[in-house]
């Protein structure tokens, strides 16, 4: 019985180094993977940032809580919903009635796969759409990155994002709403994210008639994400906290 003791602790720590080893061989192709495809950054050293703060994300990441949070807060049964970042296209069109007219705007150009999608290559700061054209707007962790010099293919502009809520609003019909999630604390990481805090939220949304926000900030000790109050996001440090907060945010025109 000692033996096969001996031997099942030798291999879980022979398991443990390999899956060490397994993470630092991901991170190195993922660097070159950014790098390469210039599809996340566009500078080495930016790629090289990234692939480090991927390697301490949680498990249960940011999706995790997102999507279902869009989902639960999407109130529209029919109309037009303008997806901005294209990060959840598909699953709005599978999971929507198909009388919601689901649209699509991303900087680059991306293989949505689904012709019923309308799919634009785009800027939000400044788009075609016509005045009060959207029933509602999702932009699921996408503020965070317009403006940020090399993120996605995102030029330099610090106001960025302000520009960009200024035009979802101008699309957004009146009584529509805009569900945004961004990632909240105490500084940037840049030039990986934007961080944002009240006076930033605030700053953004002060055109918009009525919003509603909620936070989220991953345990450590607990390896979960808990509900909190503003000012415990406010504190977040994505570096030494190992990740961000999450601001959920409801806005309506």
């Amino acid at each position: 019985m000692n033996i096969m003791v001996k031997f099942l602790n030798l291999l879980r720590q022979a398991t443990a180094l390999g899956i060490v080893v397994f993470g630092k061989i991901i991170k190195t192709l993922n660097i070159f993977i950014f790098y390469l495809s210039k599809s996340k950054c566009e500078k080495f050293k930016d790629c090289v940032l990234l692939a480090k703060l991927i390697e301490r994300q949680p498990d249960n990441s940011d999706r995790y809580l997102e999507y279902p949070w869009m989902l639960e807060n999407i109130d529209i049964t029919q109309g037009r919903l303008l997806d901005v970042g294209s990060t959840a296209s598909n699953m709005l069109y599978d999971l929507l009635p198909k009388t919601v007219e689901i649209n699509s705007i991303d900087l680059n150009a991306k293989p949505i796969g689904n012709d019923r999608i309308k799919f634009s290559v785009g800027d939000i700061r400044k788009t075609e759409y016509p005045d009060n054209f959207f029933d509602m707007v999702t932009c699921i962790s996408t503020l965070e990155h317009i403006g940020v010099s090399g993120r996605y293919g995102s030029d330099d502009d610090p106001t960025g994002d302000i520009k960009a809520m200024k035009e979802i609003k101008r699309i957004l019909k009146s009584g529509g709403a805009a569900l945004i999630s961004v990632p909240y604390g105490i500084k940037d990481v840049l030039p990986i994210n934007k961080l944002y805090n009240k006076g930033r939220i605030n700053e953004l949304l002060r055109d918009f008639s009525s919003v509603e926000i909620e936070y989220k900030k991953y345990s450590k000790k607990f390896n979960l994400w808990l509900t909190v109050d503003e000012a415990e996001a406010a504190k977040t440090d994505m570096i030494k906290d190992r990740w961000y907060a999450i601001a959920f945010i409801k806005a309506k025109k």
